[in-house]
């Protein structure tokens, strides 16, 4: 849609040409490829106002909202046709049950088929996929027998559309019979072993769903795109997933001449939630780039790359992707705008994502309880709370009992500094009565902490003692950091014997709580002691632990006790040394004068899985001035642009350098220039 479209024809009508009726419904038809809801609604307004809604009307408002994915509000207009005395032809009907089954809404589908003067095969297939909502087995397979007696032609699709609710609903003995039947009817075709197959991968029976594969084959049927997809997905979903099995099954697809689509990649994409190492994120992203598939023609795909590279850190392409998508003039769905502000947010772009907002209300949309949220935690996480609790404050009464959008912008009110308006909104909830768990009661308390304000942490640790909620190891771990900000280690310490003594100091977190605060004021033989406590009693330490205990050992100038602590408690504890762990420890090999180590360390990063990225780059080139070896800075400024060294083919990593190691560099450069 155009902006200002709406502008325009109120400009039309101020002209004094008056639009006729016909021009209007044209107008408002083509609102729905455009998803253009305002200009739709403002089309609807003039024709209510000026000749009444008629069937052609509502049947295009109707798809202006099918095309923007909004099927509850397109169901919503069947009570208003029929408040305006219109009776729906049959093919509005058709479609009202057919968005009917799409939003989920089965009941209102079975009530329109009664409405229905004469059903037709379509029809029937609504009513058989509400039927499968339900999980209606005996219902589907009574709409099928209607169809047989009324002599209405049932055809492969029908049988499948069947198959599927049997399938569904897990009943597999009423699926093979039905199968039977359709082997003797010759209607068994690719479709009806994809349901099949499809049953196999919802229990999870990769064996049984390859087996059935082998079985199309046998009976003259090649698997197509959707068998393929379907099995990756299985493999993806299984409790014991690998990453050759997955693989295995893309590389069977392309043997088979089966061009791995969108699906595919979007499956693949899913399966690195299970990723630990950096490197088959780098495949799955590659065979993206493979396909050659543009991410913004499918929604589906462009949510999961999205999400996808903002788990993993992938910071250039999101910028790309992202620059892709404002570039095409994609109208996306409700859905979409989630991943997307979230992905603006992770690149520190709040602007964008007010425009992204702008537009979902340029368009009329309300926001759904997780596009807000998305948008309130860009804006908390953005120093921008205030705001967040303004766009809150707007939308309130739709979510008035959501506690997650409360707890989202008193994280916001913590991150920004300001306690008193976290207590402010804690006090707001208890007003009007939100029910407010734990998460609320440490989001408030970690609010105060942060400011050192523990007569109010004191307060509403007392609330959450009346309000019948239990405190847990983050809310004392919170007052621990409370009384650290404040300096007062010794209550600090009191409430972490009292953690240990209820059993609530095993994890990691309470501990390096202290082992920060301790650090920062410089207590180091206290930090030490606690270091050991945690060893001793077998905690597991987290990265941030290691990141901690090199910092400590690194000022206390025992570097040979920070290079083994990160050698041996990763092995120890089954875990890897990640980015920030090891260009920590490169840190205090600089800071300890020895180069060469840091180098190594360097190196080791490099060959990680996770690879070496600006930071560590900057880091270390940074060291290598200040220690005066300007040429091994020069080199590693060349790699982190992905400059390959003189006389070698190919590129490095091109992950750049942050600005700020680029300027000592040329300092130094320009010094030793100034020297000779």
């Amino acid at each position: 849609g155009v902006p200002g479209a709406e502008d325009l024809f109120e400009a039309l009508k101020a002209s004094g040409s008056k639009p006729s009726e016909g021009l209007c419904v044209s107008l408002l038809a083509r609102c729905a490829e455009a998803k253009h809801l305002r200009l739709a609604e403002v089309l609807v307004a003039y024709i209510r106002a000026e000749f009444g809604m008629s069937i052609p009307a509502y049947s295009s408002l109707m798809k202006v909202f099918a095309y923007s994915g909004l099927y509850d509000r397109a169901c919503d207009l069947y009570a208003e046709i029929r408040a305006d005395g219109l009776e729906p032809d049959s093919l509005m009907y058709g479609c009202l049950m057919k968005f009917a089954v799409q939003c989920g809404r089965p009941e209102l589908s079975r009530e329109l088929s009664e409405k229905t003067p004469e059903l037709d095969v379509l029809n029937y297939m609504s009513l058989i996929r509400a039927a499968g909502l339900d999980g209606d087995v005996d219902r589907a397979l009574g709409l099928l027998q209607k169809m047989k007696d009324a002599r209405l032609r049932v055809d492969a699709t029908v049988y499948n559309c069947v198959l599927d609710v049997c399938v569904s609903a897990r009943q597999v003995e009423r699926g093979r019979r039905l199968v039977e039947e359709m082997r003797a009817a010759g209607k068994v075709d690719v479709v009806t072993y994809n349901v099949l197959l499809k049953g196999y991968c919802q229990t999870g029976d990769l064996k049984g769903g390859k087996a059935l594969m082998r079985d199309m084959g046998a009976a003259g049927l090649a698997p197509n795109d959707v068998s393929f997809n379907c099995l990756l997905n299985a493999a993806v979903s299984a409790k014991n997933f690998s990453f050759d099995e997955a693989w295995d099954i893309v590389e069977s697809m392309k043997r088979a001449g089966v061009p791995v689509d969108c699906y595919t990649v979007s499956i693949m994409l899913k399966s690195l939630r299970h990723a630990r190492d950096r490197r088959q994120v780098t495949r799955v992203l590659q065979l993206l780039d493979r396909t050659g598939i543009d991410v913004c023609s499918d929604e589906v795909l462009l949510n999961t790359v999205l999400e996808t590279c903002s788990r993993h850190g992938e910071a250039r392409r999101l910028e790309a992707l992202l620059g892709a998508f404002f570039e095409s003039g994609m109208r996306p769905t409700m859905h979409t705008y989630g991943p997307l502000i979230k992905a603006c947010s992770s690149l520190k772009w709040p602007q964008k994502c007010y425009q992204l907002w702008q537009d979902l209300e340029q368009r009329s949309l309300e926001p759904s309880e997780v596009v807000l949220g998305c948008m309130l935690d860009a804006l908390a996480s953005n120093g921008q709370s205030l705001q967040a609790y303004d766009l809150f404050q707007k939308h309130r009464h739709r979510f008035r009992n959501n506690a997650v959008l409360y707890s989202t912008v008193m994280k916001g009110f913590a991150k920004d500094q300001l306690p008193d308006r976290a207590m402010a909104l804690w006090r707001l909830m208890r007003e009007e009565r939100v029910a407010i768990n734990t998460v609320v009661y440490n989001s408030a308390i970690d609010a105060q902490a942060r400011a050192g304000m523990m007569d109010e942490v004191s307060e509403l640790v007392a609330a959450m003692a009346d309000d019948g909620i239990a405190a847990d190891h983050i809310t004392h771990s919170t007052s621990v950091k409370g009384y650290c900000i404040k300096g007062d280690f010794e209550k600090a310490f009191d409430v972490f014997r009292t953690m240990q003594a209820n059993g609530m100091a095993g994890d990691a977190i309470v501990y390096n709580t202290l082992l920060t605060g301790c650090i920062r004021r410089n207590l180091l033989d206290r930090a030490g002691e606690l270091a050991e406590d945690m060893l001793e009693r077998a905690v597991v330490p987290t990265n941030f632990t290691l990141v901690l205990l090199v910092k400590m050992y690194g000022r206390r100038n025992e570097l040979d006790k920070a290079m083994r602590c990160v050698d041996e408690l990763p092995r120890k504890f089954g875990f890897k040394p990640n980015t920030q762990v090891r260009t920590c420890l490169m840190c205090a090999c600089i800071n300890d004068r020895a180069l060469d180590r840091a180098v190594q360390v360097f190196e080791d990063l490099k060959a990680s899985g996770q690879g070496a990225d600006s930071k560590a780059y900057g880091s270390l080139i940074s060291g290598c001035v200040r220690l005066g070896h300007l040429d091994k800075a020069l080199e590693l400024a060349e790699e982190a642009f992905g400059l390959p060294p003189v006389g070698a083919p190919g590129r490095c990593t091109g992950v750049g350098l942050e600005d700020e190691a680029a300027e000592q560099l040329l300092q130094g450069l320009a010094q030793r220039g100034m020297g000779a």
